[in-house]
């Protein structure tokens, strides 16, 4: 009782009812420390796990595991067994209608054109046939237009996708709004043509091209809705 100071202790155990352990701001060092209920800071906002120099390596959690952020534990990342995870904004107010948001953010202080600001990569590593088959099958990013200043952020949107190849781009969307594709528009089971498809707006259909009506068009004598669509033949 009431011990002040003592040597190294190379044998024996503490055991249960030993009550609390305070040393101060010391540290504790151990091979594996199971936790019968939590691991606490002494605070909100307290302590860190790990530091910039003593990253751990993995963490494991168990099935419906969850990863709360916020001091008000707005935000959970929920594993879903077996399936993958879902990202929830469970706040009612103050953000309320604007769901989860998941931004993808670079580094770079100096934004140059075709530099990417963020991407999402599809992959299926480790299929047995190796070859293409482990290649980045599918990806979206999005692609600096130009450099970038305090009057140009333009960016557009690349859509990837392979054949027998590492994902190359098949369809883009410009930061102007432009959509441009290498390959054919297929709507249902018709495939338009480049030299079928044009936007008009306010002019005359004719006869052999796909129309995308904007302000009113007219067939012959017939005024045609805007927004309608139309083939003619």
């Amino acid at each position: 009782s009431g011990i002040v100071t003592t040597g190294a202790l190379d044998s024996g155990s503490i055991t249960s009812g030993f009550g609390a352990i305070d040393n101060g701001t010391s540290n504790i060092r151990s091979a594996t420390i199971t936790a019968e209920t939590a691991f606490v800071p002494d605070a909100a906002d307290g302590a860190s796990l790990g530091t910039s120099s003593l990253e751990f390596s993995d963490l494991f959690l168990a099935d419906g595991g969850t990863i709360t952020l916020g001091s008000g534990q707005d935000i959970t990342i929920t594993h879903v067994a077996d399936t993958g995870i879902n990202i929830k904004n469970i706040s009612t107010s103050g953000n309320s209608g604007v769901g989860a948001v998941l931004t993808l953010q670079t580094g770079d202080t100096d934004i140059a054109i075709n530099n990417v600001l963020g991407q999402i990569d599809f992959q299926a590593p480790n299929e047995g046939a190796a070859s293409d088959a482990v290649l980045v099958a599918a990806s979206i990013s999005a692609v600096s237009e130009g450099d970038f200043s305090s009057s140009n952020n333009a960016t557009k949107l690349s859509f990837k996708t392979g054949a027998s190849e590492a994902a190359t781009e098949k369809m883009s969307l410009s930061s102007g709004g432009n959509l441009t594709i290498s390959g054919n528009l297929i709507i249902g089971s018709a495939t338009v043509t480049e030299a079928q498809l044009e936007i008009l707006d306010g002019a005359t259909v004719t006869t052999g091209e796909l129309n995308l009506i904007d302000g009113g068009a007219t067939v012959g004598t017939t005024a045609i809705a805007d927004g309608d669509g139309l083939l003619i033949n």
